[in-house]
This record gives C-alpha cells, structure tokens and sequence, in this order.
C-alpha cells in the first residue's frame, strides 16, 4: 500500500490550492461570464444557469480533490512533473464527468461526438489557468515559508565542518560507521556531505525538531519529505527523493503513532 504524507495544511497547499481553484474557475467561466452560451439554451430538466454553473465546478473540484489527495501519492514520479501529471489526470476526468452531467440536464440527447468534442478542448483551456495560478501560488508560499527559523546547523564532533541547511531541503540522514552521511537538495538536485558525527548526536540536537525522526538505527528522516510509503505485510519502507529507506518494526510503531493516516488500510 502506497500513501501520500498529508499531516498538515502547509505540507498540502497545493492539494487544496489547485482543488478549490479549479472548481472556481469553472464556476466563473459558466456562471459569470456566460461562456458557451449556458444561459442561451434552457435545461430540458428545468434546472436554472446557477445549478448547472455550480453543478461542473463542483464535480470539477471532487475530481482534483480525489486525484491530489488519493491517486497522486500512490505516483511514483518526479516531484517536478507530478503537478502535470495529476492535472491531466484529474481534467481528463473531470471534462468526462461534466459531459455526462451536461447530458443529464438534456435528458441524454447530446450524446454525441459533435458535442463531446468540445469539451476536449475548451475544459482544458479553463483548467489550465486555475493549474497554472496554483503553481505559481505554491511556488511563492514555499519561498516565503523558507525563514531563517526554518535553518539547522550540523556542526562535526572535531568541530572542524559546520554545515547549514534549511530543514526544507534536508531529506534525511544515514549512519556511516563513525561519520554519517548527510544527503540534502541543493538547486533541485540530491547531493551528500560526509561527516565526522553519528546519528545519536543528531537525536540529542534536534530531538525538538518535530520533522525530524528516526526510523531506523542506520537512519534519521526528514518526514515532511516522505514520497510516499511502501507497506507489505510487516514491512515498511519509506521513499524520499528516489531512495528506499528501511523502516524497522521498532520505529515503524513510532511513526504510525505520529502519522496514522499514513497506515490507513482500505
């Protein structure tokens, strides 16, 4: 079972952003604007231009909604490309539904290929605004959100490295005999700095830092970073940037108790 981290609002902007946006825009489309001469031809079920405009957005935001929060985390793809990925996903869904919701306000009579082809292209012309508003939004609020409170510094026991990163880009720690290895996003790429410390110190420094955890006794994990987990019988692997990490059975429990919407079972 794979299943997307979801503890907080922040961590799920973009879910909500590009959820509600959605269905505005097509409510604003329809209703506002008139678009498509919605209030030119009468429902053959009666219902009025204000019913209809908010029936598509409705039915558009349940579908971003199921995407982001329940196909897009089972998405084994780059971070980069998902937001694409899900939107497709989700238009594509959502412009079949709304022609058949469509087709319920005329009784089924438009059942047909000269009406459903519009809708493949102006449904994807609506939605790529709200999909391009909700990226740039979310670009802005993870820039204004990366304060210098948000900043660790890693200092080595022979004091000789000192190493600072925001808690954002550190994606999780890795126990290397009597150093550890500290692999980190640097301009959107994983990188790794070796140092003189162990995972114990890691704990005793940052044990406060609630993103922070240990999930292993040869790892310590950012949790905000999580991809997405693997969970096969008893045993649980976590997935951040590309890298498999062992969850032992021992933190496994830990980790249930500080996320249990990461083992909910369907």
């Amino acid at each position: 079972m794979q299943i997307k981290l979801s503890s907080n609002i922040k961590k799920n902007s973009y879910k909500w952003i590009i959820t509600i946006l959605s269905g505005f825009f097509i409510f604003l489309v329809l209703f506002v604007y008139r678009a498509y001469h919605i209030d030119k031809i009468p429902s053959l079920t009666g219902h009025s231009v204000f019913f209809r405009s908010l029936s598509h957005a409705i039915i558009t935001s349940i579908s971003f909604y199921l995407i982001e929060f329940y196909l897009g985390p089972r998405l084994a793809i780059d971070k980069k490309i998902k937001p694409f990925v899900t939107a497709l996903i989700a238009t594509l869904i959502g412009l079949n539904l709304s022609f058949f919701t469509f087709n319920y306000f005329y009784e089924w009579t438009e059942l047909y290929w000269t009406s459903y082809w519009p809708f493949l292209y102006e449904y994807p012309l609506i939605i790529a605004f709200p999909v391009t508003l909700s990226i740039l939004i979310n670009h802005f609020l993870s820039h204004f959100n990366n304060s210098p409170s948000s900043l660790i510094v890693i200092i080595s026991n022979n004091q000789k490295q000192r190493f600072q990163i925001s808690i954002e880009n550190l994606l999780y720690i890795k126990s290397a005999d009597n150093y550890i290895e500290i692999f980190y996003l640097s301009a959107q790429q994983v990188d790794m700095l070796l140092m003189r410390k162990n995972l114990k110190d890691i704990e005793d420094e940052f044990g406060s830092n609630q993103s922070l955890m240990r999930c292993h006794r040869s790892y310590i994990i950012n949790s905000d970073n999580i991809d997405h987990v693997n969970r096969l019988n008893n045993k649980v692997e976590v997935y951040i940037a590309g890298e498999v990490i062992p969850v032992s059975k021992k933190y496994a429990g830990l980790l249930e108790d500080k996320f249990p919407q990461l083992f909910t079972t369907y």
